[in-house]
This record gives structure tokens, sequence and C-alpha cells, in this order.
């Protein structure tokens, strides 16, 4: 959890290589499994089988190749036009990654593939072989199923970032926060903004020295603004500190979607 305005350092600099690669060592043994099963099961003449594994190995390969995507350095604030939920407003704009179409493409497609494999595979299994363990063939059934509906949603997240007219991101204006990123367009007003801080999604905690995997914009009706740090283009540790800086400031507000905002931002930044 941060403090406010304290100028630390609460995430690392984005760098490649081990440092952000060692995190996903569980999902690099996973991919090898499943490739492995998968030309295991296509040698052993089993093709259903291992279509629903190497597409599996694929999307989850996929995951880990846009992960190592992120550039070394962060991208620059902007001041960009925003379409709020009350039409365009001025604004100063921190970016976050934007989902290549054909990526998101690839992603859904490799989902179906594994939700068709999954159902036919398990309908094999559980209706023409009597013989077969039914316990285990019905929870082979359920995990490659719930698989393909994980990759689903994930390519599904992905082409929404890909097919939105406005650049993903976060947006200040001088009445609100507005966020559009994998989850759609969500704003809220700095009039009912109760706090902001870096969190973790409860129970779970990063690997390495990565930092929170959130930064929560708090509302005083209790509902919240989640910022995915991994999918910021921008700087969390200058986003986290100008959200504090403009919350504890509202008579500065004024400013956001100007220069003087840009010059304010660069300032949070040295300090």
């Amino acid at each position: 959890m941060s403090e406010s305005g304290n100028g630390s350092l609460v995430w690392r600099p984005r760098h490649r290589g081990w440092n952000l690669a060692h995190h996903l060592l569980p999902t690099f043994l996973l991919i090898a499994f499943l490739g492995a099963s998968g030309s295991y099961a296509l040698l052993s003449g089993r093709p259903v089988l291992a279509a629903a594994l190497l597409a599996s190995a694929t999307a989850l390969l996929l995951v880990v190749v846009s992960a190592f995507r992120r550039p070394k350095a962060y991208s620059p604030v902007e001041n960009s036009a925003v379409e709020t939920s009350t039409g365009q407003r001025a604004s100063t704009w921190f970016p976050a990654f934007r989902t290549p179409a054909m990526l998101a493409a690839l992603m859904v497609g490799l989902a179906v593939v594994v939700l068709v494999a999954s159902i036919a595979l398990s309908a094999r299994f559980l209706f023409l072989h009597e013989t077969a363990p039914v316990v285990l063939a019905a929870a082979l059934g359920v995990v490659l199923i719930g698989f393909g509906v994980y990759v689903l949603s994930r390519g599904l997240r992905m082409a929404r970032i890909a097919a939105a007219s406005q650049n993903p991101g976060i947006y200040l204006t001088r009445s609100r926060i507005v966020q559009y990123g994998s989850r759609g367009m969500q704003e809220i007003y700095w009039n009912d903004v109760s706090g902001v801080e870096a969190a973790d999604p409860p129970r779970r905690q990063p690997l390495g020295k990565r930092g929170p995997a959130w930064i929560v914009v708090g509302c005083v009706d209790g509902t919240n603004m989640r910022v995915l740090v991994h999918e910021l283009a921008a700087d969390p540790d200058l986003l986290l500190l100008t959200l504090n800086h403009y919350v504890q400031n509202p008579q500065l507000r004024a400013e956001l979607g100007t220069n003087a905002a840009l010059e304010s931002v660069t300032r949070l930044g040295t300090t």
C-alpha cells in the first residue's frame, strides 16, 4: 500500500529478461507440459485431445509474449480529448497498451478450438466409452473447458481494447477520472473520490519486486476504479502520485487538460 504523495517508488522501473519473467516460471512449466502432452496425443492418434492441449499451450504462450512486448521506456503523459458520459472533455492522459487486433482475434480463435475440442472429447469419453473412468474423463473435460472459458474471456478483453475508438488509458479531466481499458469505460467524479492506494487482489501477492497489481481509486459510495498496472504504458508511480496530488489539491484540477497540468506532472516525477 502506498502513502499519499510521498514521492517514493512503489513499482520498479519496467525492464526485460529474468527480472520481468521470473514470476512467469510456473506458466513456462505449464506451457511445456501442455505442449509435450499435446504432441504425445497427436503421435498417439488422438487428434481431438491434441488440438485442445496444443491450442491451450499456444494461448498461454501468447499471454507470455504479450507480457514481453513491454518497451523499456514508459510512454509520456499527454493532453488528449476524451469521451465521457456527458460529452467530450479535455484531459491529461496516462496511456495504456493497445492490444493488436490480430493478437486478440488469435486468442479468441484458440479459445474456440479449446472449447470445441474439449466438449467433443468429454462427450466421446462420457457417452461412447462405457468402460472409461467416468470421473477422470469428466474432470479432464471440466479442466479443459474451464481453461477454454478463461482464454475466451482474456481474448474478448483484448479485443475490447483493440476495437475501442478511444485510446486506452487513464484520463484526468477537471471534473472526473475516466478509464478506458480491457473492462470497458469507467468514470469517477473527483468529488466522489475517497482515496487512492496501491493494492493487490485479496489473498494474492505478486512474486518478486514488481509492486502491487492495482491502483485503486476508492469512491464514497463503496465502489472503486481498479487500474491494472500491467496494462499501463505510462509510469504507474507517476500516475499514483498525480492522482493523490489532485485529490489533495482540488483547486488545481482546473489545469487538467492543459500544458500547466503537464508541467505539474513533470515536477511530481522529479521530486
